[in-house]
């Protein structure tokens, strides 16, 4: 993504003033105001543009990472210096667990390794640091509709005010190596919202104005989106050439941690090895034309409203990426050429609602599944593989069906035949 041209003093912005009367007893006055756009200085662009700033890999910053960074760079941040930590792997977690808090969730224990190896890692120290960004994400984008909600995990939102108490319970490890932690919370649900979150977390920090901020994010949001429609341009692309060649494409129901290496125990790359394709949730194309083709049936019957709604199968959707892990289940269960790969993390409380949910779906579709749930920090290394190359087996038998056969059979009422 190609940042849009810097805005000039003699941009012109128009907003809403509001003014209330009487003490707030009498009416709310509104008006429209056209102004200039507010630039910061030159010493205040030249002090953002020395500015280094680093983001843990981790969490929920696997989806919003492209919108971060944008942020970032659209205020004269300088890309070189802006630099995320590297996957997670069992030196890193060991070496930073020892400041660790009592928690079941394997992905937030390791967050805070990340942000230690940030700290004290010799590649990343030489590096100096200004500050360490590790926002608490309480809400999601999402594409769902007719959800109860887009909230974030509340453990995974906690994350980084538990690593910030963690590293300064006993001493200020922020403090001694002269790094602002940076945490506050970011809702990316309400973008009015987000925007202001964005402003309050760096105006002083960045020396900036409103007005670069607020450019700032939706530079940031074009970009974010400009991502997501590349992954799912891939995506499309390689599950069409499946269609056309009667191949078997794996999905992975997972987080967005969950395509880190040292989170999946490298269960995605054995499968690559092995010549099978594999897309992220992210890669399934989103636009309404391509999904109706695989849910214009039930919408006509009146069992779901859009290609995007799940109430037929889950109505406590409050959950966005559990949501979308239940979505993409249908998905899979409709489209002949998809296998699942399902991961859940140790003791995943807003996941563990949604595996009988996801498990009736693609049984009843009969879609090959791999059930990986309560991966945690222990690698068993030889009964993983042994499994992938079971499910490899299975999935080789089910493609040469796939081949022999004419057309499939896909799930949920009314049932319907679909010609490949």
């Amino acid at each position: 993504y190609t940042l849009d041209a810097k805005p000039a003093p003699d941009i012109k912005i128009t907003e809403q003033r509001v003014k209330q009367t009487l003490g707030g007893w009498g009416p709310t006055l509104r008006r429209k105001v056209t102004r200039s756009f507010n630039l910061s200085s030159e010493e205040e662009i030249a002090h953002r543009q020395n500015l280094k700033v680093c983001i843990p890999k981790v969490l929920n910053i696997y989806s919003l990472a492209p919108f971060l960074r944008t942020y970032l760079e659209a205020l004269d941040i300088h890309p070189h210096n802006i630099v995320f930590s590297a996957f997670s792997n069992e030196d890193m977690f060991l070496e930073g667990a020892k400041y660790g808090s009592v928690d079941s969730c394997y992905p937030a224990k390791v967050a805070q390794s990340h942000v230690y190896a940030l700290l004290f890692d010799k590649k990343y120290r030489k590096k100096g640091f200004d500050s360490l960004w590790f926002p608490a994400v309480t809400h999601l984008p999402g594409f769902l509709e007719h959800t109860m909600g887009q909230t974030a995990c509340p453990i995974i939102s906690g994350t980084p005010k538990v690593v910030y108490s963690a590293f300064t319970k006993e001493k200020d490890l922020f403090g001694q190596q002269k790094i602002t932690y940076v945490e506050n919370a970011l809702d990316f649900d309400n973008k009015a919202l987000l925007k202001k979150q964005l402003f309050a977390t760096w105006k002083e920090k960045l020396h900036m104005t409103e007005d670069e901020s607020n450019w700032a994010a939706e530079q940031a949001w074009k970009a974010l989106q400009a991502n997501d429609a590349a992954i799912m341009q891939e995506g499309r692309e390689i599950l069409e050439h499946a269609e056309q060649n009667g191949e078997i494409v794996l999905l992975l129901l997972g987080r967005p941690y969950h395509s880190d290496p040292g989170l999946n125990h490298e269960v995605l790359d054995e499968f690559q090895s092995l010549g099978f394709k594999t897309l992220s949730m992210r890669a399934i194309p989103k636009d309404e034309a391509y999904l109706r083709r695989y849910f214009q049936a039930e919408i006509d019957a009146g069992i779901i409203e859009s290609p995007y709604d799940i109430r037929d199968v889950w109505l406590e959707n409050f959950s966005t990426n559990s949501a979308q892990k239940v979505w993409a289940a249908k998905f899979a269960a409709r489209h002949p050429n998809i296998a699942v790969v399902d991961l859940s993390s140790f003791k995943c409380g807003h996941d563990a609602p949604t595996y009988a949910i996801i498990d009736k779906i693609l049984g009843a579709s009969q879609t090959p599944h791999l059930t990986l749930h309560d991966i945690d920090a222990n690698k068993p290394g030889g009964s993983i593989k042994i499994r992938v190359k079971t499910f490899a087996y299975t999935l080789e038998q089910y493609q040469k069906r796939l081949i022999k056969k004419k057309k499939v059979v896909t799930i949920d009422k009314p049932f319907q035949e679909v010609l490949i």
